[in-house]
């Protein structure tokens, strides 16, 4: 019987360990930059359909005036903003992403709306967060999480970083739960929905663009969501043990949705260009006749659901998840 040596045994989990920090660092730059094509349509988009998350998620947080906030992939900071309009003097909100166009739009926003005092931006991995222990009063995140290949390292370092008593705030795209009349409200017009599609008079983002991008466009060896996110589709519930694994209390989830109708085929394209990471992926990467037989596809899809008096439909809801550092 062959029995390996021990110092092989290490080298080799040593370079399982290095191989694995390389494929998920080169996920997070891949997935960062695959933004920056799109931030203005981000910005737009984000302010128009999460614009109702914010308040909600400062108010968790018990954000004060002078508390010093984490934002954890901030984006184009519409979070990180909204926090600096409540500060005055000796508050401060930082925002980190790893996307350059994001950080760039964000810092803009700040500079016209005279919010600079107030805030930072800084590139930084937010599974590797580079502040001392207990430096923030209070975290939040906004659809940020299952965009990390390894969501408990930035959970963990959330805790790290947050003083003792600061509470954790994340929001993360969820199914509707029934404990909740907005869920209720939700799975009522998600049945809505299954009636309209089957007579053929509505179409969803995201789904729709991207089973047209499955169809035309096969998958390429590049991972487009991280393997967690693959695992733990749309279940709040994998978020609050999360939370809780990082040593939070007093962790309870709540569930906001929205139900939007977008106007023409043209705004249908873009949003789901925008927020759909296969379709934003693919479609970059895919030579132009592909692109364009796709678009005919989706356009006349589109043109056929108006002309039966249809909707194009944009369906969201996400799960609010807190949290509280304890004291001791």
């Amino acid at each position: 019987m062959l029995v390996s040596h021990p110092d092989n045994m290490t080298e080799k989990l040593n370079m399982n360990s290095s191989t694995r920090q390389d494929t998920d660092s080169q996920f997070k730059t891949g997935d960062a930059d695959s933004y920056n094509d799109v931030v203005d349509y981000f910005d737009r988009y984000t302010e128009r359909f999460a614009r109702h998350l914010p308040g909600p998620m400062m108010d968790l947080a018990f954000v004060q005036a002078d508390h010093h906030v984490l934002d954890v992939g901030t984006g184009t900071g519409i979070v990180a903003l909204d926090v600096a309009v409540r500060l005055e003097d000796g508050g401060k909100v930082v925002g980190i992403d790893l996307s350059d166009g994001m950080l760039a739009t964000a810092i803009a926003k700040a500079e016209r709306l005279q919010l600079s005092e107030h805030t930072q931006f800084l590139k930084m991995d937010a599974e590797n967060l580079e502040f001392p222990d207990n430096s923030f009063d209070a975290a939040l995140s906004l659809y940020a999480l299952r965009h990390f290949p390894n969501p408990e390292k930035s959970v963990a370092e959330i805790y790290r970083v947050v003083k003792p008593g600061a509470n954790i705030v994340v929001a993360v795209g969820s199914q509707p739960t029934l404990v909740s009349l907005e869920g209720i409200k939700a799975v009522m017009r998600r049945l809505g929905s299954i009636g309209r599609k089957t007579l053929g008079r509505e179409l969803q983002a995201c789904e729709f663009m991207d089973s047209l991008v499955e169809k035309h466009i096969p998958k390429n060896s590049r991972d487009e969501i991280s393997a967690w996110t693959g695992e733990h589709h749309e279940f709040s519930g994998s978020i609050k043990e999360l939370v809780k694994g990082a040593g939070f209390g007093a962790v309870r989830s709540v569930w906001k949705g929205q139900y939007s109708i977008i106007e023409s085929p043209e705004d249908f394209w873009l949003l789901q260009m925008t927020f759909s990471s296969l379709a934003r992926k693919r479609i970059t990467e895919a030579d132009q006749n592909t692109v364009e037989k796709l678009k005919s596809e989706f356009y006349q899809a589109c043109e056929q659901v108006l002309g039966r008096n249809g909707r194009l439909v944009y369906q969201t809801g996400a799960a609010i998840v807190s949290g509280r550092k304890p004291l001791s």
